[in-house]
């Protein structure tokens, strides 16, 4: 990951120059695009990215994932948080680090991370994946009470550089363990890192309700349990309630 890294200072979106470059056949697994200022950012259900110039992490990785099944296509998702909450526990060890299904990365339980995954597939495998990151670094301030950066939260300032390094090599390691099918370790990794998992809490879908997280499905869907049984559900149909 990373031995081909396309800077640039300025872009709409790094997932959208990524897939830019996926149009040309020489285009190899691990290239990172990377901005300083990205003016369009894009993230879960069609949300805007906002990130300060120059202070955080904003960048997407190329993957050709093609040994994953359509069906497994969420451990990209687990493998991706999991990298991020891997370099807060490093760079942050007396902070709180968490996962907010489906791929949101807390820190002191406000957002530090948002992931947003694009795949492209053939047949029943994938054959190209986008991950982009937007990880707050250096920001101090933010327009939304519920974001945070590693700098309001230690009180310290970071190379990005540094960061960067831990994030990709955390990715690798990670990505490696799917490349050779320890779906199992992974996903008991990513379920104890997971806000919720066996801890009874406020939700809100078609009503609100209690509910206890049990699991998650390979394709990404959220088994919750209630008092009327177990439930089932995918992205967008739930949310949680912050007291």
């Amino acid at each position: 990951m990373g031995k081909v890294v396309e800077y640039m200072p300025s872009c709409h979106s790094t997932n959208d120059s990524a897939r830019e470059l996926l149009l040309r056949p020489d285009t190899a697994e691990g290239v990172v695009v990377i901005t300083d200022h990205q003016t369009a950012g894009r993230g879960q259900r069609g949300n805007t990215w906002f990130s300060a110039e120059g202070e955080n992490l904003t960048m997407s990785i190329i993957l050709k994932p093609v040994f994953l099944q359509v069906s497994n296509q969420f451990y990209l998702n687990m493998i991706s948080s999991l990298a991020v909450k891997r370099v807060l526990i490093d760079m942050a060890p007396d902070s709180i680090s968490q996962v907010k299904w489906p791929n949101d990365v807390l820190l002191n339980s406000k957002k530090v991370c948002g992931i947003l995954i694009e795949n492209t597939i053939k047949r029943s495998h994938l054959e190209n994946s986008i991950v982009g990151v937007g990880l707050n670094v250096n920001q101090q301030s933010f327009g939304l009470e519920q974001a945070t950066s590693l700098y309001r939260t230690t009180g310290s300032s970071y190379q990005l550089q540094t960061v960067f390094e831990s994030l990709l090599g955390n990715f690798e390691a990670l990505y490696l363990k799917l490349k050779s099918g320890r779906h199992k370790e992974l996903k008991e990794e990513y379920l104890q890192s997971l806000i919720g998992y066996n801890q009874w809490r406020q939700y809100r879908a078609e009503y609100q309700f209690e509910g206890e997280i049990i699991d998650v499905l390979d394709s990404g869907r959220l088994k919750v349990r209630t008092s009327q049984g177990d439930k089932l559900f995918d992205f967008k149909e739930i949310e949680f309630i912050w007291n």
